[in-house]
């Protein structure tokens, strides 16, 4: 349910964003405001039913930047109003996925078992710009359980290289074979 409200809040600020022509300094601030929304200790002041809804929506200005434009500040204003700042991380995290979509961008996590060296991650952002067709923006991730190769999420998607793998794999297929 939070996460439905969290794309409606979302979608109506984007809406707004582009309408006002303030797409770049809107979204700046809101992606700004990311770190922030997702700690705990904020999460618990901001929840906490004996601070005043002045008090909530003072917090949020600031934390934004001091150019914060007024279409930011009043959808700030309306979160506190509706109660629903306690969503804002959700509300964030649709919003980056709205900007990302029009920007044509698409967020892996490249998971290697060791840090990968600027050639290698040039080497898979260009197959992934390829295989997907749009800008990639990713993070990279250590797990030395992979062993070598790396293991990349796209959305939904898997593409996994890793030694690991093809071990299970062969294990599996052992398995299979021996019943």
């Amino acid at each position: 349910m939070a996460r439905l409200v969290a794309a409606q809040y979302a979608k109506g600020l984007f809406e707004l964003a582009l309408e006002t022509s303030r797409f770049d300094s809107i979204s700046d601030s809101i992606m700004g405001l990311k770190e922030v929304a997702e700690d705990d200790d904020f999460r618990l002041i901001i929840g906490h039913p004996q601070i005043s809804d002045e008090e909530k929506y003072d917090m949020l200005k600031n934390f934004t930047p001091q150019m914060a434009s007024d279409e930011l500040l009043g959808f700030f204003r309306l979160l506190v109003e509706r109660d629903r700042i306690a969503i804002l991380s959700n509300i964030i995290e649709e919003y980056t996925k709205l900007v990302d979509e029009h920007q044509n961008v698409v967020r892996a996590r490249v998971i290697s078992a060791e840090k990968l060296t600027e050639a290698e991650l040039r080497r898979i952002k260009i197959l992934l710009t390829s295989r997907f067709n749009k800008t990639i923006k990713f993070v990279e991730e250590f797990d030395a359980s992979l062993i070598a190769g790396v293991r990349v999420y796209v959305g939904d998607e898997l593409i996994d290289t890793s030694v690991k793998k093809d071990m299970d794999d062969i294990r599996n297929s052992l398995l299979e074979h021996a019943r």
